[in-house]
């Protein structure tokens, strides 16, 4: 696709002026479209879908249910989000998860169960695993803390450090040797510290490889898979819970939208952006598919780097160190996503009866294989095949929202990993559809009256992703986390978080620090940037009762 490019003297086709557009209504554009709409900016933001939210969105996919195709819980938010957008304050409800998580090994594997109440936790996992295993989860945990503490993943208005300078200055040889394997080894290099025997620890060990892999394209054996272990490991003071959304997690996007919209921005669906305007070689604008063009000071992307220098500006030359740094981030998509519509809520197996009694057990969790099967069903996927079981997530979401179903009706969703993403595309069809049994069979293991409850079901491989989203290769990381694409080197201009080798063109999405996830921290930071690159001074938020978070960080800050 050639790139066709504006000029500052032609007057824009749509009438109004605008400060900044942002493309893409993710929940990272639409924070950033927020904080610049608070600090008097005019933002319009572009979104090709007829919803906000993007991976993180809420729609109805099946009749009468609203359905999360993407992003289902909430995570840790950093204090400074939680408090800049105090989304409960705009209409949104938070549902606390008594039961987080249930993690299932195998058939005749004991429930790991990851209970909101610490004290309940930890009494859970001595009774049912013995105290080495509470001692090493302890351990382990500690362990986290320093390289979690290093890799900044809920730091606001940060600009990030590459990851071997972050090594080098660890002050002992000690500290290094922890961030060299923390950063650097294995998952099972970490687990085999603190969970050594494979009997005894069996489901910690299965269930905490399985947290290693899901974004990384790597077996929990493979170098490098540590440091999503890492990742998903880290926690933001005491508000390391899951929860859940009233009504789906696309309401926190729809928060952010009216938020805009009441500042006095826009935002805009179904207004697919074709390409980037330049003059000059600074972006001045966007073309929309329909050939109309508007204009603006900045333009934010939220998409991916791929997706942004080799989509929207494609045919504009980067510097071949630029565009090497583009090129080098690794895309995939290996895994296949299923909704379900369901007549009733299934049961757990007789093995695991005592689930069935316990108060939200049913809510999800994760259905895992011990890590020698894991790194075997990697391996698998390299080849080309599917996986002999399938590790997966799954939700049951309206045990606890039953506003998300028809009145007497579940919804229920599962992420299955290891899709061989890269197998010819003729064979991907078959092989996504042969995955779908393949996961209902390893529900069906604990749930056995999942498959016979099952009424209507979609289900969606990294194909649909691409198309949906715009994500390259499906890839809902925008970056997997691999140590050579983490932390600063994600960012494309060092010392900065967004700024982008092409003059008022800024990336706020996940391919930004710190990465995946509904943090909002990536569309936060872009705007702070935004804000200290053009000397803005922040202004109180008259609307929630906050203020920005301070003054304009340095023009370094991200």
């Amino acid at each position: 696709m050639k790139q066709q490019t504006g000029t500052v003297s032609e007057p824009p086709q749509d009438q109004k002026t605008f400060d900044c557009i942002i493309i893409g209504a993710g929940h990272n554009g639409l924070a950033s479209g927020v904080v610049l709409a608070r600090n008097g900016q005019r933002v319009l933001v572009l979104e090709k879908n007829n919803y906000v939210g993007g991976m993180g969105g809420t729609r109805e996919i099946l009749k009468g249910c609203r359905n999360e195709v993407g992003a289902s819980c909430l995570f840790p938010l950093s204090g400074e989000i939680k408090h800049y957008f105090d989304f409960e304050s705009h209409g949104v409800e938070l549902l606390p998860l008594p039961v987080m998580a249930v993690n299932l090994t195998g058939a005749t594997g004991r429930p790991l169960i990851f209970f909101k109440n610490p004290i309940k936790l930890s009494f859970n996992i001595l009774r049912s695993f013995g105290p080495g295993a509470m001692l090493g989860f302890i351990r382990l945990m500690k362990f986290c803390e320093y390289p979690a503490r290093v890799l900044d993943r809920f730091s606001a208005r940060k600009a990030p450090r590459k990851l071997e300078d972050i090594i080098a200055e660890a002050t002992t040889p000690q500290q290094r040797e922890h961030l060299e394997l923390a950063f650097k080894g294995s998952a099972m290099d970490i687990i085999d510290k603190f969970f050594p025997d494979p009997v005894k620890h069996r489901e910690l060990r299965a269930s905490m490889a399985f947290a290693a892999v899901q974004a990384t394209y790597k077996g929990p054996y493979t170098p490098g898979s540590g440091l999503c272990l890492i990742y998903t490991m880290a926690q933001e003071g005491s508000e390391g819970l899951m929860q859940r959304v009233k009504g789906g997690i696309g309401r926190l996007s729809e928060c952010l939208a009216q938020q805009i919209t009441d500042l006095g921005g826009e935002v805009r669906l179904k207004q697919p952006v074709s390409h980037i305007l330049l003059e000059k070689g600074r972006a001045v604008g966007v073309e929309l598919k329909d050939g109309s063009r508007i204009h603006a000071t900045t333009i934010i992307s939220n998409l991916d780097k791929q997706a942004t220098f080799n989509g929207l500006l494609a045919g504009h030359t980067l510097a071949n160190e630029d565009q090497q740094k583009v090129d080098a981030f690794t895309h995939r998509g290996a895994f296949v996503h299923m909704l379900f519509k369901l007549k009733g809520l299934p049961s757990y197996s007789p093995h695991l009866d005592k689930l069935n009694r316990i108060r939200g057990a049913r809510f999800g969790g994760a259905m895992v294989l011990d890590p020698e099967q894991l790194q075997a069903s990697y391996e698998a996927c390299l080849r080309g095949e599917l996986p002999e079981q399938i590790p997966l997530a799954f939700q049951i979401p309206t045990v606890v929202d039953s506003t998300l179903a028809p009145s007497g009706c579940h919804t229920a969703s599962a992420y299955g990993f290891y899709f061989p993403c890269e197998a010819e595309k003729a064979q991907r069809g078959k092989l996504r559809d042969r995955m779908a049994e393949k996961i209902i069979d390893h529900i069906c293991l604990h749930m056995p009256d999942f498959r016979e409850l099952i009424t209507d079901q979609a289900i969606f491989s990294s194909d649909h992703f691409a198309s949906m989203q715009g994500v390259t290769n499906g890839d809902w990381t925008h970056g997997l986390l691999h140590p050579d694409q983490m932390i600063g080197e994600r960012c494309l201009v060092e010392g900065t978080g967004h700024t982008t080798p092409v003059e008022n063109l800024y990336l706020c999405g996940a391919s930004c620090h710190p990465g995946p996830g509904v943090t909002f921290l990536p569309g936060y930071n872009c705007a702070h940037e935004i804000m200290a690159a053009s000397m803005a001074q922040p202004k109180s938020n008259p609307d929630a009762g906050a203020t920005s978070a301070g003054p304009a960080p340095t023009a370094h800050a991200a």
